[in-house]
Order: structure tokens, then sequence, then C-alpha cells
């Protein structure tokens, strides 16, 4: 059943989607600031992704061996005690609209509409589910994904089950099951990619989890309601009481894509997914926390440090400039590009056999986009900023070194090793032949990352 704490404010200073560790870290530090949050979490409770994780763990530093559904309940009750932060449970947001000046609306699912100057993303991740495995949208009880095992693994009876995956959710999985009496076989596209310490444990049960990696993955999976039918080319038709696709995450793009139709509806270009704190968004008030982010190993406690982060970058967003500084919009996007025109010197360049005989006479003009940067100066030294002459150099060096037969080829390779470049996040290249022909100059150009 849906549940507000209390009655919601038109206007609040942030709008926190999803209750995970990484949103609730972010509303209790918001709320410390003295900032009006509101929580909105689409489950009936605080941190419900962790409900079902009831084994102990111990790599969140200062709780061993305590299963994660409590420390999710301890987050849970402390912010249901937090006066400033209003919760809102089990409905999503339906819509959202950025306002010029006035911030983000959101309408949730049973009609209500309020206010908030700043907007923060913290929906977490979901499991992948490639299509080939599950064909339909409808969960089938013998296919399961990470979530739906970790839900019901406590539950099996002993059984033959295969593993998809060579990750660390897979190996801790294969350990877990395997000393309940199940038959374990785990099956990865690549070499491990889990930890050290897990690959030593499985390898030191001296096969009793089965393991084929690398190798192709299978074919076909074909659920019944007494098994699963595996098809490979390497191994054949094989029959297994489960299987689960344990193959990672990824963001979960759900308030992803509200917000995107939101800025195009703005007439703004919408982030990519998943969406990074990129800087020209931090001037609509748009920000991210946690998992969802993409940027950190999917973990309670990179979430609940990057909660924190989030909430001061909304704090820095929200608080009164002191006088004579320059705003936000100018403090972080301010975008700084080199550029460089008219670069004239023979290159190696061409397959005609004339070019091949000596260096071709070419023109490079280059943009070079360092992003957002501090508009207030910090002084003259040169080690501060992408020094120029260095992207002349690289440009001079890589059309010299050695010879290109092919325009496209060439650049491909300037993109490249100028991308390369510490705070480089676009680069725009136009390279011209200038005497391929007697009657007109050849040019192509090409652009990569950011703009």
């Amino acid at each position: 059943m849906p549940h507000t704490s209390n009655a919601l404010p038109p206007q609040l200073d942030v709008a926190i989607l999803g209750g995970g560790p990484a949103g609730c870290s972010a509303a209790s530090w918001l709320q410390q600031l003295g900032l009006r949050v509101l929580l909105v979490e689409r489950a009936p409770q605080l941190c419900a992704g962790l409900q079902s994780l009831q084994f102990g763990q111990d790599w969140v530093l200062g709780a061993p061996g305590q299963n994660l559904a409590t420390l999710g309940q301890q987050y849970a009750r402390q912010i249901e005690g937090l006066s400033e932060v209003h919760t809102v449970l089990g409905q999503s947001c339906a819509h959202l609209d950025w306002l010029a000046g006035e911030g983000w609306r959101l309408r949730l699912e049973d009609g209500s509409s309020v206010q908030a100057r700043a907007l923060l993303l913290a929906t977490g991740l979901k499991p992948l589910r490639p299509e080939a495995f599950f064909p339909s949208p409808l969960p089938h009880p013998r296919v399961l994904d990470a979530l739906s095992l970790t839900a019901c693994r406590e539950q099996l009876a002993p059984a033959r089950i295969l593993l998809l995956g060579g990750g660390d959710n897979a190996a801790e999985n294969a350990l877990y099951l395997q000393a309940r009496g199940h038959q374990v076989t785990l099956w990865s596209r690549s070499d491990w990619r889990a930890q050290q310490r897990l690959v030593e444990r499985i390898q030191g049960l001296a096969g009793a989890v089965q393991t084929r990696l690398p190798s192709p993955m299978p074919s076909r999976l074909l659920p019944d309601e007494a098994g699963v039918t595996v098809q490979s080319q390497a191994f054949g038709e094989e029959r297994f009481d489960h299987v689960a696709v344990l193959l990672g995450f990824e963001a979960e793009p759900s308030a992803w894509l509200q917000v995107g139709d939101a800025l195009q509806r703005a007439g703004i270009t919408a982030p990519s997914h998943p969406f990074r704190d990129e800087p020209r968004f931090a001037p609509l008030g748009l920000f991210v926390a946690g998992d969802a982010s993409g940027r950190q190993h999917p973990c309670v406690q990179t979430a609940l440090g990057d909660g924190v982060v989030a909430a001061k970058a909304v704090e820095a967003f929200l608080r009164p400039l002191q006088e004579g500084q320059p705003s936000l919009a100018l403090r972080r996007n301010n975008r700084q590009i080199i550029h460089i025109t008219g670069l004239r010197f023979g290159a190696n360049l061409g397959v005609l056999d004339f070019e091949r005989e000596g260096p071709q006479p070419i023109q490079v003009d280059a943009e070079v986009n360092l992003g957002a940067q501090q508009i207030v100066s910090r002084d003259a030294d040169i080690g501060h900023v992408l020094d120029y002459r260095r992207v002349r150099a690289i440009i001079i060096d890589e059309c010299t070194a050695e010879h290109t037969d092919l325009l496209e080829a060439l650049l491909g390779k300037l993109c490249t090793r100028l991308m390369k470049l510490p705070g480089v996040a676009g680069v725009r290249i136009k390279v011209t032949k200038l005497e391929i022909f007697p009657d007109c100059q050849v040019a192509i150009s090409a652009e990569c990352g950011q703009w």
C-alpha cells in the first residue's frame, strides 16, 4: 500500500528518487545540512532491495558478520525518524518536468504534485537479463536472475544448478549452493572475473564445483515445469533443475528516461545512460548518487559514501553564493576549448604512388573540448592547464611518424591520442589534403567524445 510519512508541502529543496542506501545516505546528510527533502521509493519500505540478503557479510566496515537485511532496517529506521525528510513509499514518480528558474516538478502515481529545486537520482541497479535467456517478460521459476536467486536460494532443495557468469556474484553463489548440497556448474564466456580469494576457494574444492570457463554461452534455455533444457554447441543438450543468469547489473533506467523526456521538452540535450555527474547538468539541479551512476563497484559501502558526496554537491547548488562570487552556471558550466587552426606541414599520407614518394602537404584544424572549468583564474601556472603546444606537437608527430594509407585512419589515430590527454572531454579534427587535385582541396573531419 502507498504510504506518505506526513503531508507533502508543495515546495521542497530536494527530491530524491530511490530509497536504497545511497538515497537514504543523501537524505540524512541533506536534512542535517538544513534542507527539506522528499524521498520517493517505489517499494513499500526503504532499502527493500536488501531485505532478501539474510546471509552474513564482511565487506561493510564496522558490521562484520551482520546481514544486509538488518543493516537496511537500521538505515530505514533512522530516515523515518527525521522530521525534515518526507518519505513516499509504495509508489513511483509518474511524470517529471524541468522549469527554468524553478526546478523540477514531480507528479506521483497517486496524482499529487510537488516541486523541488534539485533532483537526485538514486534508483540503483537491476540485473542484466539478456533476451536470449529471458525471452518472455514474465519470469519463469526455473530461470533466475541475481535477485530472484538470492531471494529463494535458502529454500531450494538440493538440485543440479547451472550458474552463468564468472564474477563475484557467480563465485559466491557457487560456494553457497555447493555447501548446501547442490550440484553446481559454473559457466562463463570469459576467464574468472571474481576476487582471487573466491576463485581459490572454488579451486580448493577439488572439482566439487564444475567450472566451464572460458566457454561460449549456451544458445538457448528451454524451461519447463520439471527443469531447464540447456542447448549449446560445446556440450550439446543438457538438463538442469535451475539456471541462474548472473551476468552483472545495469543502472535502472526508468527515472533516467523521465529525466531525459523532461529535458528534451525543455529543449535541452538529455544525458547519456547511465547518467553521470556531467558538469553541464549541475546548473539544472540534476544529480546522481550510488549504483545508478554506474561509476562505483556495486556495494552498500560505496553507495553510502556516494550519497554523502551527492548531498554536498546538491548543497553547493542550493546555497546562496557569497557576494561577489560568480553564479553556479559560470563556476561549473564554463566550457573551455582549445582551437588550433590552419596548421600546415608535410605528412606521410596516401595510397597513390606519388603520395608514397614523400610527404604530402596537409592542413589540420583541431578543437579540443576541456569541459567545464572554473571561471576564476587561480594563477598563471602552466601546470594547471593543458598546454596547447602539446596538442600541436601530438598532431604533427602522429601525422609524420609513419606512412598512413587512408585519411580516415589518420583521423582515428589523432582522435585516439588526443582523447588520452588529461581533462579532454571531446575532440574535433579536420584534415585537408591541399594538393591532391589541381582544382580543389579534399578534407575529412571527425568528432568524438562530448560536445
